[in-house]
């Protein structure tokens, strides 16, 4: 071989080894996103299963009685769950301000934490209401439930940044005699 030959494949040497390691990091960043899109696509999986869990209990703890025809003053003002509910959830509200910890199919713990409030209408949008509407509105938030680094994060610059999903659903009561 002349010297030529070799600098030659020396450079073709170095050219195949900088290929695989592009390579390896390409398929090791499509691994993490891979395993980020499961991780979250099991957090919506668990907030749409609570939120049809909540949606086919009753609106209200006075809706449970069919018989009477009901006004927005015998709504619960107190969105949480009612001393004779003996630790079951019975209407909508009872999940307010409750946080529960819940393992996916993967193995991971998921924080969910849930907001109930009555809402209305202004202007179409959908707004906190002060007082007592036939409209309640549940949050269900979800994130990983570890101290270190999270599983569900956002990249803001070198940093990871523990994220949140959010999803909130609107439930009416309607009255039919």
């Amino acid at each position: 071989m002349h010297t030529g030959q070799i600098i030659f494949t020396i450079g073709a040497l170095g050219l195949l080894s900088l290929a695989i390691i592009n390579l390896n990091t390409s398929i090791s960043e499509n691994d993490v996103s891979l395993a980020q899109n499961r991780y979250r696509l099991e957090a919506l999986s668990l907030i749409n299963s609570y939120i049809e869990q909540s949606s086919s209990l009753y609106f209200d703890e006075v809706t449970t009685d069919t018989s009477l025809a009901k006004d927005l003053s015998t709504f619960s003002v107190t969105l949480q769950t009612e001393p004779n509910d003996s630790g079951t959830f019975d209407d909508f509200d009872d999940y307010n301000n409750i946080t529960r910890i819940d393992t996916g199919l993967s193995g991971v713990q998921y924080r969910v934490m849930f907001d109930v409030e009555y809402v209305r209408m202004v202007g179409g949008s959908i707004v906190p209401a002060g007082t007592r509407t036939w409209h309640k509105r549940m949050t269900v938030s979800v994130t990983d439930n570890y101290l270190g680094e999270p599983i569900l994060y956002r990249n803001f610059g070198a940093d990871r940044v523990r994220d949140t999903l959010r999803v909130s659903f609107v439930n009416s009561y309607w009255f039919y005699n």
